[in-house]
């Protein structure tokens, strides 16, 4: 499977610009299986719902991008108050809508937003996907109850550079203590509050870094062979011995 992330600076709360680095970016991309956008990638980690809140002309943005590119498109925004992750396939249509089950109290998101409550996985060609937005990616159990119907782990974000080492470091741990691939798409730049250093990366299923997108701009590809999933797991598996009582 051929994987874009696109990580980049988010002008705040201004869709219309964001709209064009999008387009920018991908605009030389073909032949890629999956296109993935960090949270909030329109305006940024913003609660001012009037401009985070997602329009049909919002999603049908990324319908077109999906159309053109033949490409699945992965992006976040906010639907019906939730902090979301959306999935779209070539044919422009949504095959996925999943939301944050942990809101960040930290910065008060669980005041403005309404939680998730349901894992949500689709398959895009013959792999497993689910998706999962920044703060979730603090708790395991979520990954591990999914852990079986899932090849490919993604997590959208805007992650601080303040805490860069325990993005790594969790999106490391979740791709061993699972036996998956873990996408990790987060954003650089700076928001009214914090700076961000990106670190988009991809892990192997040995929890290895297969790329790291560092901290500059771009849409970053990366192929991956998602028979490695199945290959690890019946050589090494671990995952029957899982209690199922967590």
């Amino acid at each position: 499977m051929k994987i874009c992330i696109c990580q980049y600076d988010i002008e705040w709360e201004d869709k219309q610009k964001n709209k064009e680095k999008i387009l920018s970016l991908v605009s030389d991309i073909s032949g890629v299986d999956l296109i993935i956008f960090p949270e909030t990638c329109l305006t940024g980690f913003s609660f001012n719902k009037a401009i985070t809140s997602l329009t049909q002309y919002d999603i049908d943005f990324f319908r077109s991008i999906a159309e053109n590119k033949k490409s699945f498109i992965c992006f976040g925004g906010v639907i019906d108050e939730k902090n979301a992750c959306i999935i779209i396939n070539p044919a422009g249509q949504i095959i996925l809508k999943t939301s944050k089950i942990h809101l960040f109290s930290l910065a008060g998101e669980d005041i403005h937003y309404k939680p998730g409550a349901h894992i949500n996985s689709v398959r895009i060609n013959s792999a497993g996907i689910t998706p999962f937005i920044c703060y979730d990616l603090r708790f395991a159990p979520l990954f591990w109850v999914s852990a079986e119907k899932t090849d490919i782990f993604i997590v959208i974000a805007n992650w601080p550079e303040t805490r860069k080492h325990h993005w790594k470091s969790l999106l490391v741990a979740r791709a061993i203590e699972n036996q998956a691939f873990v996408v990790g798409v987060n954003r650089i730049g700076i928001s009214p509050k914090e700076k961000y250093n990106g670190d988009s990366c991809v892990l192997d299923p040995w929890g290895m870094m297969v790329f790291d997108c560092g901290s500059g701009e771009g849409a970053f590809i990366v192929e991956i062979n998602i028979e490695k999933v199945k290959d690890i797991r019946e050589n090494f598996p671990f995952l029957r011995d899982r209690k199922k009582i967590y």
